[in-house]
């Protein structure tokens, strides 16, 4: 029985293995008219649709991949005696019922879906959720007439764009580029299929309440192509509603190092944390609205204690830009017993390119606006006992009056014109009671301090999301204990937290 699905129908198969339509006779004296009946009937191609358990499908593309055409695309499969094998798994009617173009199912959600052809081979599949034409299209896993698992090139398995980034090349296409608007129709792009494909079962679960566009294509031995489209209605679910939020706003306008951050009700089970990945989109575009081309990735971070899942770019977002997010995960299996209560949608501005460098062995702070020089100030940043990290820092909030505590260096002192860096306790402040040894000497709890006139002036420039630059320091800032930590990981790191790699 599948870890993800409670109740989900065993006895439905995982790979459409053929069967033959031929009806067995022990008649000796059967007639050739009524043999030459059979034969014709068993070369007439038929779709089978149906529900696939996780476990089964798990067990399916377990099964050793090959490309290699098999002797006969249109015969008869032989189960094997092991159960547990791609082979062994039923066959035929058990797989599904068969569809016909214009047909309509319904299938319970939470389980994969799986389409075969008789007597035919497949060319190619598309599944498309009418409510969220955007989320990319499903790779799924195909099967040869014996069970075995098909390989694809990678630009097969992707199918689509993939909704979750764009990535920037200087040579040719970003293959996660989404669809403009003006592109999107009716048809999403169809997932090719390799030499000998018979069966497809999905990589992703179907999602509650949604309903669902089955389109293949199949080719005969004769080469006639026939084409099935077909509708599916996915029931309710009874999983509990796990909430989904974002800290940013609708029309904010942030800084170049701002991370989506996106908060979970609870926590996320990592088996389903490809399903919930695999449905966000983030669309960036100029003023004009032109889409740009920017490299980025989706990163579940540790949880504290609910499930918090992060989108940073490659690089800083290109100032002066638009980013569409589109989060839609209501009904979404999160959890054995839990779905997405909600779906959500963001709207936010990318403002002016400004990054703040403190260097802690010049003792100065400088602030780059659009590449041009617009501050540079003597500060003194953390002592030798309490310094402050190296690392890159994100505006994290701004007040102009704070109360700064700290147990471990038993102080509480009332500070003006505070921008938080980090929630370990960093910030850049006004210090007018170091201001004789800023650009000399570093005496702070790991702060960096400045003038008043001066911090004022930081203070009215800095907004969320503006990049912090410390170096030269002995220490530098950790991954954990953070609420932004996205830019201390290295990209290949960072995208190591994708559900999806």
């Amino acid at each position: 029985m599948s870890t993800k699905i409670q109740g989900a129908v065993a006895a439905l198969s995982a790979l459409a293995l053929l069967t033959a339509c031929t009806p067995s006779s022990n008649d000796p004296d059967a007639t050739r008219n009524g043999a030459d009946k059979s034969a014709e009937a068993a070369a007439e191609p038929a779709f089978r649709v149906g529900a696939v358990t996780d476990e089964a499908a798990e067990s399916a593309s377990d099964s050793t991949p090959t490309s290699q055409p098999s002797e006969d695309a249109t015969s008869a499969a032989s189960p094997s005696s092991d159960a547990t094998s791609a082979a062994g798994i039923p066959s035929g009617e058990e797989f599904g019922e068969v569809v016909e173009s214009g047909d309509e199912l319904d299938l319970e959600p939470g389980q994969r879906i799986g389409i075969s052809v008789e007597n035919a081979t497949l060319t190619d599949i598309t599944l498309t959720e009418e409510d969220h034409p955007r989320i990319s299209a499903d790779p799924g896993k195909f099967f040869d007439t014996d069970g075995q698992t098909l390989t694809t090139d990678e630009d097969a398995e992707a199918g689509s764009a993939t909704p979750n980034e764009s990535e920037s090349s200087d040579d040719e296409t970003a293959e996660s580029e989404p669809k403009k608007d003006s592109e999107k129709d009716d048809d999403a792009e169809a997932v090719e299929a390799p030499d000998d494909s018979a069966a497809w079962i999905s990589t992703y679960d179907l999602v509650a309440d949604s309903e669902y566009t089955v389109k293949a294509t199949a080719t005969t031995a004769g080469g006639d192509e026939v084409d099935l489209n077909a509708t599916v209605t996915v029931g309710a679910s009874d999983g509990a509603p796990m909430s989904v939020r974002t800290t940013l706003g609708d029309d904010q306008t942030v800084g170049v190092a701002a991370p989506i951050m996106l908060n979970f009700g609870s926590t996320v089970s990592k088996e389903f944390r490809d399903d919930v990945e695999r449905r966000l989109s983030v669309k960036v575009t100029d003023e004009d609205g032109n889409e740009r081309e920017v490299e980025g990735s989706w990163g579940w971070l540790y949880d504290d204690p609910q499930s918090r899942l992060h989108f940073r770019p490659k690089e800083f977002w290109p100032a002066h830009s638009k980013v569409s997010v589109d989060v839609p995960l209501e009904d979404v299996p999160t959890g054995e017993n839990s779905v997405g209560q909600n779906d959500l949608t963001l709207d936010f501005e990318i403002g002016r390119k400004q990054v703040v460098k403190a260097d802690v062995k010049t003792h100065r702070m400088t602030v780059t606006r659009d590449g041009k020089t617009v501050m540079d100030f003597p500060a003194s940043l953390g002592a030798p006992k309490s310094p402050s990290y190296n690392g890159t820092h994100v505006v994290m909030s701004k007040a102009s009056d704070y109360t700064m505590t700290s147990e471990q260096w038993d102080y509480e002192t009332d500070v003006r014109w505070a921008v938080r860096i980090h929630n370990n306790g960093e910030f850049i402040h006004a210090a007018p009671w170091s201001a004789g040894v800023q650009g000399s000497q570093n005496v702070s709890h790991g702060c960096i301090n400045l003038t008043t006139e001066r911090a004022k002036e930081y203070y009215d420039s800095a907004i969320f999301g503006d990049p912090v630059e410390v170096t030269g320091s002995h220490v530098s800032l950790s991954t954990d204990d953070s609420d932004i930590s996205d830019w201390v990981y290295s990209w290949d790191d960072w995208k190591k937290l994708s559900a999806l790699n």
